[in-house]
């Protein structure tokens, strides 16, 4: 098959991907603005995310792993880190849901 028809279908695969993401991007930021109210509660699960990422990026270390820098290392720390935290309380709720549910 001729490679300029693949390219040509690349570029436009590539393109249609970017004017899908802008669209989303753009319908979720206009239903935020419209519906403040309901969109509060994803906001602070958001701002809660991102405290944890911080608080994770900061506790970790820029010791230089395998031809790293020390950013990129402390980047890759922080998200270990990160995912570790995330996992933890993902198991503590699952076994406060489990032992509510045994009470109630």
């Amino acid at each position: 098959m001729n490679e300029s028809v693949i390219d040509i279908g690349m570029y436009i695969t590539y393109g249609l991907l970017v004017v899908a993401a802008l669209s989303a991007l753009v319908a979720s930021i206009f239903q935020m603005v419209t519906n403040f109210k309901k969109a509060v509660p994803a906001l602070i699960g958001i701002a809660v995310l991102l405290a944890i990422v911080f608080f994770a990026y900061s506790i970790s270390t820029n010791e230089v792993y395998d031809n790293a820098g020390p950013a990129v290392s402390q980047w890759v720390g922080g998200g270990i880190k990160t995912t570790m935290i995330l996992v933890g309380l993902a198991l503590v709720s699952a076994i406060f849901t489990e032992v509510y549910k045994l009470f109630r």
